[in-house]
C-alpha cells in the first residue's frame, strides 16, 4: 500500500508539473480546456540541411556543413510530451520530458477577492516587491475605493553545493557515448523567504498605495563551509505610489521608495546593552557595519487632447539601492525626460518630439560625471494616397565633468552627433503597381573638444533613389536602385557608388503550393582619396528559390560576395571573396490518433449501441422461431 501511494504522488507531481502556468486563467478555464482537447494527438517535423562555403580571409576553416532535426509532441488532452534530437556538425544533443521542479500555482477568485496558492507572483511597487515568483500563500482584495494584498512565502530555493550535473541516469548515459561535455558547476545559494503587505484607497484613476516589502536569506539553509564564501542577504523595502487625474487631459504618477539592505549578515552589529531586545528587532530588519538606506522614485505629468498628447518624466536612484523583491536598477543616476506627439491633418501628418537627459555619480564619490543628452524630432505626412514624406532628425550629447578627480583637458570627453534622414515616397497603380522612393541621409560625430585630438570627427552622407514595380500578370516582381555615399574622417576619405537589382518570380501561386525564385545583386565602385590605395569594387549576389507544398518545405540558397575590408593593422587587409551554398527541406506534420467526438457523433454511439442491445435481445426469439 506504501508503495502504490508513492506511485500516485508521483504520477500526480508529473502530471501536475507539465501543466500551463495557471496565471492568466482559472483552474476552471484549464478544466475545459481538457475536456476540449483530443485525448491523444501527435505531432512534430524531421528536417536536414547542407551547407557549402568558402571565404578568402579563412581558407583553413571546414567548407562542408550539415545539421539533422527531428522533434515529436504527443499530447494527451492537452498535456504535452516533447522530444528531440539535433545533429550539426559532429555534435549530437537529444532532449525529452523530464520531471522538473514543481512550480505549481493556482489563483481562484471569491467576489472581489483574489487567493494565490503554490507558486505565483504580485505585483506592490516598481522599488519593493514586483513581480517575481514566490511559493507560499498569499491574497489580494480590489474593492471600489479600497484594495490590500498580503502574502508570504520563499522567493528563492536552496541551491546545495553541487554541480551542474542534474541529469537522470540515462540522460547521463546518452551523454558520455556522444562525447559531450557537462557545463561548470554552479555555486550555491540560500533559501530567501520573503513577505509583503500593501494598502490602497481610490479607484484606477486616483489613488494613493503603500507597501512594505521583507526579505531575508536564511542562514542555516547552506552547510557551515559555504557561509564564509557566499553572503547572507537581508531587505526591507517601503513604496509609496499615487496617481491624480483630471477627466481625461491629465494626469499626474509618481512612486517612491525606501530600502534598508544589509549585504552581509556575517558582519551584524552586536550591542551587548541591546541584546535582549534582539529578538524582537531582527525579525525586522538586522543592522550590520555595511548596511544602507537608499532612496528611488520618479514622477511623471501626462497631457492628453484630440491632436497634442505629451509627457514629462524624472527619475532618481541613490547608488546601491537595492530590493530583493525587484529586478536590478541603473544605479546612481536621475534623468528628465519629455515626449510630445502632434496629431495634424485629421490624422494624415504626425509630429514626435523626444528629450532625454540623464546624469550620473549623484553621491559625489566617482571619478568623473558623465552626462548624456538625446532628442529627436519626428515628422511623418500623407499627401493623398500617394504622396508621403518622412523627416527624422536625432541628436546625441555626451559631457564629462570632474568628480573626485580632475578630468584632465585633453582627455575630456565633448562630443556631439547629429543624424538627419529624409525619405520622400511616391506610389501608385494602373495595370500594375509602381512605387518610387527616395531617400538622404547625413551623420556627423564631431569632437568638440579643441584639445582631444584623439576624438574622431566622422561625417557620411548618402543619397538613394529606389523604383518597384509588381508585374501582376506574369507574377514578377522587379526592384532597381542606386545610392551614392561620400565618407570622411581623420584617417579616411572615400566615395561610393551603387547600383542593386531585386527580382521575384512566383513560378506557381496556389493555395497549397508555392514556388518563387528570387535574385538580389549589388555591386558598389569605391572611390578611395587616400594616398597609396587603389579603388576597387564591392559586388554581392544572391539567388534563392523556397518551395511550398501541403507538409513540404525546401529552400535553395547561393551567394557570390566580393567585399573589400576596411581595417587596417600597418597595411590594407586584402580584399575578401565569399561563396555560400546551402539546401534545407522540412517536412511537418500532425495526426490525431484518438479524435475527440462531437455532440452529434456521440449521440449516434448511443443509438447505435441502443439498437446492439435491441438485436441482442430479439435473437433468441428468432432463433426459436425458425427452429419451429
Amino acid at each position: 500500500m506504501k508503495h502504490k501511494f508513492t506511485l500516485f504522488i508521483v504520477l500526480f507531481v508529473c502530471l501536475a508539473s507539465l501543466m500551463p502556468p495557471l496565471y492568466g486563467q482559472g483552474i476552471r478555464s484549464r478544466i475545459n480546456d481538457i475536456k476540449s482537447a483530443d485525448p491523444f494527438a501527435i505531432s512534430g517535423s524531421v528536417g536536414a540541411s547542407l551547407g557549402v562555403s568558402y571565404n578568402s580571409n579563412m581558407p583553413a576553416c571546414t567548407p562542408f556543413s550539415s545539421n539533422i532535426y527531428a522533434s515529436l509532441n504527443l499530447s494527451f488532452y492537452s498535456f504535452q510530451l516533447p522530444f528531440a534530437f539535433y545533429f550539426a556538425n559532429n555534435t549530437t544533443s537529444f532532449s525529452y520530458p523530464q520531471l522538473p521542479t514543481l512550480h505549481l500555482g493556482f489563483m481562484p477568485t471569491w467576489r472581489n477577492w483574489k487567493f494565490h496558492i503554490g507558486s505565483s507572483s504580485m505585483h506592490f511597487s516598481n522599488y519593493t516587491y514586483s513581480g517575481l515568483s514566490f511559493v507560499g500563500l498569499g491574497t489580494e482584495y480590489q474593492g471600489k475605493l479600497f484594495r490590500m494584498g498580503v502574502f508570504g512565502g520563499m522567493l528563492q530555493r536552496t541551491n546545495k553545493p553541487r554541480g551542474y550535473d542534474d541529469r537522470s541516469a540515462i540522460q547521463q548515459l546518452a551523454d558520455s557515448l556522444l562525447g559531450l561535455n557537462v557545463p561548470e558547476s554552479m555555486l550555491p545559494q540560500y533559501m530567501r523567504l520573503a513577505g509583503g503587505f500593501k494598502v490602497g484607497v481610490g479607484n484606477e484613476r486616483n489613488f494613493i498605495d503603500f507597501s512594505i516589502f521583507k526579505a531575508k536569506d536564511r542562514i542555516k539553509s547552506l552547510p557551515l563551509e559555504w557561509r564564509d564564501t557566499i553572503a547572507a542577504q537581508d531587505n526591507v523595502a517601503i513604496g509609496l505610489s499615487g496617481r491624480f487625474a483630471i477627466r481625461r487631459w491629465f494626469a499626474f504618477s509618481a512612486n517612491v521608495g525606501a530600502s534598508l539592505y544589509n549585504p552581509d549578515l556575517r558582519d551584524s552589529i552586536r550591542l551587548e546593552e541591546y541584546q535582549k531586545y534582539e529578538r524582537y528587532i531582527n525579525w525586522l530588519f538586522t543592522p550590520g557595519n555595511s548596511f544602507k538606506l537608499r532612496f528611488a522614485g520618479d514622477a511623471a505629468v501626462n497631457l492628453m487632447f484630440k491632436c497634442f498628447n505629451g509627457s514629462v518624466t524624472y527619475r532618481f536612484i541613490q547608488p546601491d539601492y537595492v530590493s530583493l523583491g525587484a529586478q536590478n536598477f541603473n544605479q546612481n543616476a536621475h534623468s528628465l525626460g519629455t515626449v510630445l506627439n502632434f496629431i495634424m491633418f485629421k490624422g494624415k501628418s504626425n509630429l514626435g518630439l523626444v528629450g532625454y537627459v540623464q546624469r550620473d555619480n549623484m553621491d559625489k564619490k566617482q571619478m568623473y560625471t558623465n552626462q548624456v543628452a538625446t532628442y529627436s524630432m519626428n515628422w511623418n505626412s500623407m499627401i493623398g494616397n500617394l504622396f508621403g514624406l518622412g523627416l527624422m532628425y536625432s541628436g546625441i550629447k555626451q559631457d564629462q565633468y570632474d568628480g573626485t578627480y580632475h578630468v584632465v583637458d585633453s582627455l575630456r570627453i565633448n562630443s556631439i552627433v547629429h543624424t538627419i534622414s529624409v525619405s520622400p515616397s511616391f506610389s501608385f497603380e494602373r495595370t500594375n503597381g509602381h512605387s518610387i522612393g527616395l531617400n538622404f541621409n547625413f551623420v556627423q560625430n564631431k569632437n568638440l573638444n579643441p584639445l582631444n585630438k584623439n576624438g574622431a570627427n566622422v561625417q557620411t552622407m548618402t543619397i538613394g533613389a529606389n523604383y518597384n514595380i509588381d508585374l501582376t500578370a506574369i507574377r514578377l516582381g522587379v526592384g532597381a536602385g542606386y545610392d551614392f555615399s561620400m565618407s570622411s574622417s581623420q584617417y579616411s576619405h572615400y566615395n561610393s557608388h551603387g547600383l542593386s537589382v531585386n527580382l521575384n518570380y512566383r513560378i506557381i501561386q496556389k493555395e497549397k503550393l508555392n514556388w518563387n525564385l528570387n535574385y538580389n545583386g549589388y555591386v558598389a565602385y569605391n572611390i578611395q582619396k587616400d594616398e597609396g590605395v587603389n579603388n576597387d569594387f564591392s559586388l554581392s549576389n544572391s539567388l534563392g528559390s523556397n518551395f511550398n507544398y501541403k507538409k513540404h518545405t525546401a529552400s535553395l540558397y547561393f551567394s557570390l560576395s566580393n567585399f573589400s575590408n576596411l581595417e587596417r593593422i600597418g597595411q590594407r587587409v586584402h580584399t575578401d571573396l565569399d561563396v555560400r551554398f546551402t539546401f534545407s527541406y522540412s517536412y511537418s506534420f500532425a495526426a490525431r490518433i484518438i479524435k475527440k467526438k462531437t455532440k452529434m457523433e456521440r449521440a449516434q454511439d448511443r443509438i447505435d449501441r441502443a439498437n446492439r442491445k435491441i438485436q441482442k435481445a430479439e435473437e433468441p426469439q428468432i432463433n426459436k422461431d425458425l427452429a419451429d
